[in-house]
């Protein structure tokens, strides 16, 4: 049986799956397995600040930057900051050759991607590199989401437990930064 290289986490409208792929990669995080990529955080709400105030932070640096344009607290809609993303795309896949990173994780296969930019370079180049792509993939881009990845990909449910599944079948949640086993490990030795 093949592992599938990229996981999608399938959601609909407003059920983000930001939290859950944080508490599936934390304990990757924890153990400083090298990861690349960028997931989305919350921000704290500020009085006077936008509903739109959105936070991406790069998983290979731990740099968070705000992704939508500051448009005043009256404004209507939300732009992303096409600028910013560009350069957190060329910063995802220089960490893919520059990191050793073992995962690729993109907080969203979105609009931009759909429609052929983004991130969609970076998972391809992390497929060709052999690094396994965990992307949070929205319901409405799924049928541009499954052309685009095809046969490649499995899709997961917005659940800790089936993504943590996934990356055990690449081997990462077992996997140490200094490749020594833990303390339970040890004494089960």
């Amino acid at each position: 049986m093949s592992v599938s290289p990229i996981a999608a986490v399938v959601y609909a409208d407003g059920i983000y799956p930001d939290r859950v792929i944080a508490r599936a990669i934390a304990h990757l995080q924890e153990r400083g397995v090298p990861l690349a990529g960028a997931l989305q955080v919350e921000a704290e709400r500020v009085p006077g600040r936008h509903p739109c105030d959105m936070l991406l932070m790069d998983l290979a640096s731990g740099d968070v930057a705000a992704i939508a344009e500051y448009r005043g607290k009256h404004a209507s809609g939300c732009r992303l900051d096409v600028g910013l993303l560009t350069d957190i795309g060329e910063a995802v896949s220089s960490s893919l050759h520059d990191g050793e990173a073992r995962l690729l994780v993109i907080n969203k296969f979105g609009k931009i991607e759909a429609a052929g930019g983004g991130l969609r370079a970076a998972i391809a180049e992390a497929v060709d590199l052999g690094i396994p792509v965990l992307v949070g993939v929205p319901a409405r881009n799924l049928d541009s989401w499954r052309a685009f990845a095809g046969p490649l990909a499995v899709e997961l449910p917005v659940a800790v437990d089936s993504v943590a599944a996934w990356l055990e079948t690449h081997g990462l949640l077992a996997e140490r930064a200094s490749g020594a086993p833990d303390k339970e490990e040890a004494a089960a030795a």
